[in-house]
Parts: structure tokens; sequence; C-alpha cells
């Protein structure tokens, strides 16, 4: 729950009346035991990165706003830092009836509207099919421009990361999505600059007692090598919690060879509105070594 840090109410002051302004802090803490796929013991980690976020906006009148958003990303086993200073995303732009034009480092469109929306585990824990069955070039990119609309069911969405330091070119993502009742479907695109090209779909059904969903993902890289990935999932609400099933499968299509064949299950539960556990198994017969795994984890948010 997001707790109002500070809210500056209208003032006068000779006379005239200033937007009012507020800054929220919001984000999450998580710990974790367990042995990803690949590794040959368990260890004390975090599986879907603890954070503290501040998010800030403006009211400049005539239906505009101003907005910035600071995501810090830690771990709360050793109190670290994770990659650079705001690795979640450091934000400043507008917003209105058009929608919202940011600035910074961010998402791109293509992973939130379209990568991340068909994995059950939304690419966190053992359990994570995402990678596998979606493909993925950039998750953030930095130097970037983003770009979200809404228009009745149909979300859009173009983020373009711009040419700086090392890269050769610039990293363009899109995203299109249309929802409606139960339904949501969507296409993401990404052009990732030094790192492949990537197409995901994705299609998600919420029957009530189960919420249904299937993605497909292909992802060429610069050198030429195509890898074609499918996934389907169930979260399907069981008791005070929910129980997800999932199985993700990856292709090198250039080789012909199947590099993963992954099936997990879990279960995440409620002790609160805010903090849950979750225990969640998986098994990739295609893995060279280590084909099981597991994580047991605490999540608090604030």
């Amino acid at each position: 729950m997001k707790k109002t840090l500070i809210a500056l109410a209208a003032v006068a002051v000779t006379g005239a009346a200033f937007a009012q302004s507020t800054v929220t802090l919001s984000g999450q803490l998580d710990v974790s035991y367990g042995k990803l796929i690949g590794e040959t013991k368990g260890t004390m980690s975090e599986v879907h990165g603890s954070r503290v976020r501040f998010l800030g906006s403006e009211d400049l009148g005539g239906g505009l706003k101003a907005n910035f958003g600071l995501e810090e990303r830690l771990r709360v086993d050793n109190g670290e830092a994770s990659g650079v200073r705001f690795n979640g995303y450091s934000t400043v732009g507008l917003s209105g009836g058009f929608g919202s034009v940011n600035f910074g480092r961010q998402y791109t469109a293509n992973f939130t509207n379209a990568n991340n929306k068909a994995d059950p585990w939304g690419g966190d824990t053992a359990g994570a099919l995402r990678a596998i069955g979606m493909q993925t070039t950039y998750v953030r990119t930095a130097n970037s421009v983003r770009y979200d609309g809404a228009f009745g069911p149909v979300k859009v969405a173009a983020s373009v990361g711009l040419k700086e330091g090392a890269a050769t070119k610039n990293d363009t993502s899109f995203a299109v999505s249309y929802a409606a009742g139960a339904l949501e479907v969507g296409l993401g695109q990404d052009n990732g600059a030094d790192n492949g090209d990537v197409l995901n779909a994705f299609a998600t059904y919420d029957l009530g007692v189960a919420k249904l969903a299937f993605g497909l993902g292909n992802k060429e890289t610069g050198a030429g090598v195509e890898t074609k990935g499918w996934l389907i999932g169930a979260t399907i609400p069981a008791g005070p919690g929910a129980a997800r099933v999932g199985y993700a499968r990856a292709k090198n299509d250039t080789t012909g060879v199947t590099t993963n064949a992954k099936f997990a299950i879990g279960y995440q539960y409620p002790l609160s509105k805010r903090t849950r556990l979750e225990a969640d198994f998986a098994r990739d017969s295609k893995a060279a070594a280590e084909k099981s795994g597991y994580t047991v984890a605490l999540t608090h948010t604030f």
C-alpha cells in the first residue's frame, strides 16, 4: 500500500494558487531460499527483486501532469544494491489526454505489454517460463523515450533507446494489445540494437476457475541464429491462495535442436493483503545438468 510522504495542497501566496504535488513511497522486499535449474546447491537470495520506489506527480492544469519515477533495486539477504543506481527505472515525463511520454532508463514497450504477459510467474522464481517461451532482447533501455496510450480497449506503447555509448544503433520497441472482458491478446516487437530482433504474441483468458495463458516468442540474433519458443500456463484459485502450473519449450531453429522443455508448478499463499509465502518447483528435461530447481520465498509489499 502506497504511503503519501508529501502532499502540497493549493497554497495562496499573493493571491496565486499553486498546483498540487505529491510524492509517494512504495516497494517490496523479498527473500528466498532455493536452487535454480543448473545450480548445484541451495542458497539464500531473492526471486522478485526487492525494491524501493519513489513516484511523484504535479498537476500542471488543463489535464496535463508532470511525473517522475525512481526505483532502486537491492538484496535483502546481504543488503547490497543490485546493479546500477536506480536499476529498476529512473524517468521523468508528461501525461494527459494524449497518454504519457517518459524519458530516461525504463522498461521497453515489448517487455511490459507483451513479453511479460503470458508467464504465470512473471519471469520470477524457479518456475519462471518467460525467458524460454517468450524470448527477450532487452528488459530495460537507458537514454530512452517511451509513449503509452489507451484508445478504448486498445493499448499501444512504443519506446526508443537512443544510440549512445557502445550501442551501434537505436533499440526500438513496440507493442499493441486488446482487452475485452475476460480476454486479452497482444503483440510486441523489439529491434534490440546489437542484441537481435524479437517478436512476441500472447493471449490470456480468465475463466473464473482459472486464468489461462498462451505465449509465442521468436528471436533472431545479429549472427542469424533463430530461436522459437512457446508456453502455456494457468493460475488457479485454490483455498486462500493460488496454484500455478505451466510448460515452456524452445528450439534453436537454425540447428533444429530443442534447447528447453520446462515444466513448473507452485503455490502462492497470502498471509495478509501485503505479505505472501510461495513455493515453486520446476524441471527442464533439456538442461545439461541439474535439471530440477525449487524456491521458497517470503515477500512483503508496502
